[in-house]
Parts: structure tokens; sequence; C-alpha cells
């Protein structure tokens, strides 16, 4: 028999009010000059870095899909795009403090997440365990092709092993990391923590939260990360994934090791608009997607609003979550504010919204923001930022 709770009328029938808590949002202020006790020259850099490989990553395939061609080579790309030029910083905050033992989800846009969560896992795993990882893959393929001439050390090596196996996985090659069989939209490399991205909007909302139960209950290490847009709060697997994730069960019912939250974080990526129109206003009417963290439990799942143009604040965000989930007070539901200049795929104009708003975005590029800031905090001169790009 399920356990139950003795529901008493006295107690129920009480007048009484909710008194609901406060969302933060945008709370992180600390410049990166102040930050340089947290991190290295060497660990900014790095960040600058991996914003920079998804940028040119998902350039690369935008020229492609619309002119042709990359840098003089001509190439025909008849498969699905879409892209998330601009928000790099948003993706690559969320995989820093992660490591092989997280799961990611991908949002409907994930190149950059898959990028940003495979530089992640390289940069933690130590020499031996990648070339591990890369010789046991497919026997060795993906390796054989990126080894040929190589001259760096085995993280750069990684790094190639990475590019080549996401890039050839979209163009539908049998050398990438599903064989071409997934493509854009579902690819994945488990040895990484990646796990497949959705066609289908908001597919990651639910199917996410299986794999943290998984880990609940077979007592696996590390959190899951459930990347979705803010459209696809519009969508039935989300919800039925967020309010899974938040029953009172899990810390009412449960006992001993396994009482306590899931171990999830929703990531947001909020870009602010759906296929043809912003969230915010015509398709559901909310002016911050934080709010629904409000209606689904007694912790508001922890919620929080956080500047994903910012680099630092979305890294911030998830050291601070993440001892949350540790302390089994999970779900957590992460509101990654950012925007994408591209359209929701290259054949879309947006002419949904206008070019004065989108300048206005372009004009405080995280990329070129978090660059000034490396200069203003004598990390980088502009000399070392172009030799990174």
């Amino acid at each position: 028999m399920p356990k139950t709770q003795f529901i008493n009328p006295a107690d129920v029938r009480k007048a009484q009010r909710l008194e609901l808590g406060s969302i933060p949002v945008n709370q992180y202020d600390r410049s990166l000059k102040e930050e340089l006790s947290r991190y290295s020259r060497e660990d900014l850099l790095r960040i600058y870095r991996d914003m920079q490989i998804i940028r040119e990553f998902e350039t690369m395939l935008n020229l492609i899909k619309t002119t042709g061609e990359y840098k003089g080579t001509p190439y025909s790309h008849p498969g699905p795009a879409h892209l998330s030029i601009g928000q790099e910083a948003s993706a690559v905050g969320m995989a820093y403090h992660l490591n092989i033992d997280d799961y990611i989800f991908g949002s409907h846009r994930s190149h950059g997440e898959i990028l940003a969560k495979g530089l992640s896992a390289i940069q933690k795993l130590e020499d031996e365990e990648l070339l591990g990882i890369m010789r046991d893959f497919f026997d060795g393929r993906i390796l054989s092709i990126v080894e040929k001439g190589h001259q760096g050390n085995i993280k750069s090596l990684a790094l190639k092993f990475l590019t080549y196996g996401t890039l050839a996985e979209i163009f539908a090659r049998e050398t990438g990391f599903n064989k071409g069989l997934g493509g854009s939209m579902h690819a994945f490399f488990t040895p990484f923590g990646i796990y497949p991205n959705n066609a289908i909007v908001g597919g990651s909302g639910d199917i996410a939260v299986g794999a943290a139960l998984y880990k609940k209950v077979n007592r696996k290490p590390g959190i899951v990360v459930a990347n979705i847009g803010d459209a696809s709060l519009g969508c039935g697997p989300v919800w039925e994934g967020l309010t899974f994730a938040s029953m009172d069960q899990f810390r009412e019912l449960w006992e001993g090791d396994m009482k306590g939250g899931l171990p999830i974080i929703f990531n947001i990526m909020n870009n602010q608009y759906g296929m043809g129109g912003q969230t915010c206003g015509e398709t559901m009417g909310y002016t911050y997607a934080a709010r629904v963290g409000a209606a689904l439990n007694p912790e508001l799942m922890h919620t929080e609003r956080v500047d994903g143009y910012n680099p630092l604040a979305v890294i911030d965000a998830y050291e601070r979550k993440m001892k949350i989930i540790d302390e089994k007070k999970g779900p957590i539901f992460l509101d990654v504010l950012t925007y994408r200049f591209s359209g929701h795929s290259p054949s879309d104009s947006s002419s949904y919204r206008s070019k004065e708003e989108i300048e206005a975005w372009e004009s405080v590029d995280s990329i070129i923001s978090f660059g000034n800031e490396l200069k203003d905090a004598g990390v980088a001169d502009q000399a070392k930022l172009d030799q990174i790009r």
C-alpha cells in the first residue's frame, strides 16, 4: 500500500493565506576585477575562448546555409540549423561547473550547449582519461581522423575531436558522434555527459526528469540539466516534467537516503522569442519566465532570473544552485536571460522583431562585453583576444 498522510478537516478548513516568497532577478553584481580572487587568468581566458568557439561554429553553419560556403569551401547542407548565435555566455556559464557525471539534455537549438559541455569535460578530465575515451569511441575512428598531422597537447586534440564529431553529426556523416543518424536535432556524446537534444519543442523537459529520477533511485553521482527554451513553457511535456519533479512525495513520503528532491535544474534558455513571436508578449503573456517557479512548490523551486549575457553571473548561479541540490533540496528553476541574433532558422527573416531591437542587443554582445572586461581588468590585451579568436 502507498504511504498516506492523515488529512485533518480541522486543519485544512482553516482560514489562512499562502505567502509566496520573492524571486531574485539579475542580482549578481560583481565586476570581473572583483572576481580575480575566484578565477585564474587561464580560467577567464578559457571562458572567452569557449564562447568564441561556439560563435564561430554557429556562424559557419549559418554561412553554409545562407551562402552555400564557408571561407571559400562550398558546401550544400539541406538539413535543419536552429542556431544560438548570441547565446554563448549562457551556454558556457551553464557548463562551467559540470563534469562527466552531470548530464545535460539539449534545447531546440543545442549546438552551443553540446560544445560548452564538451569543452568543460575536456578541461576537467586527465589526459589519460581523455585519450581512453577517444580511443574507445567507435574503436577510435574519429580519433584517427583528427590526430592526423596534429601538433599540440591532448586537450587540444580533444577539442578537435569534439568539434569534428559534432560537425560531422550535424552534416549526417557516418564519422559523426552518432554515425550521422541523429543529425542536428538529436546529437549527443554520452562519455562527456551530453545527452540528446530534441526536435520536439520542450522534449527535454520531461526526458531529463527521468534521468534525474534514475540518478536518485540508483544513487548515482551528478546532476541533470534540462536545457529548454522559453517558448517551450507553452508545451505539455515541460509542465509534466516540472510538476513531476516538484512532487511533495519526494520530501514527505520517501525515507532514508531517498528522502529529498530530484537532482535537476530546469535551465530556461530565455532568448525571449519562440518560432515567430515574443513569449513574454503574444504567446504566453508573462514578463518573467521565473514567475513559473512560484507555482510549483513551497520553495518556489529556488527560482532565479540570471543575466545570461554575463557568463560569470551564470557560473555563480550554478555554483549556488548545485549546493542546494547536494543538500537534496532540488529541483531548481533558472530563468537565464539571453538573446538570439539569428532567426528561428536561417530561412527566418525575423520580421516579428525590429532591426533596432536586434542592434540594441548586438551592441551589448556578450563576447565583446566580456572581452572588454578582460582588458579592463588587465587579464588580456586586444592582441591576446585576437589570437584566441
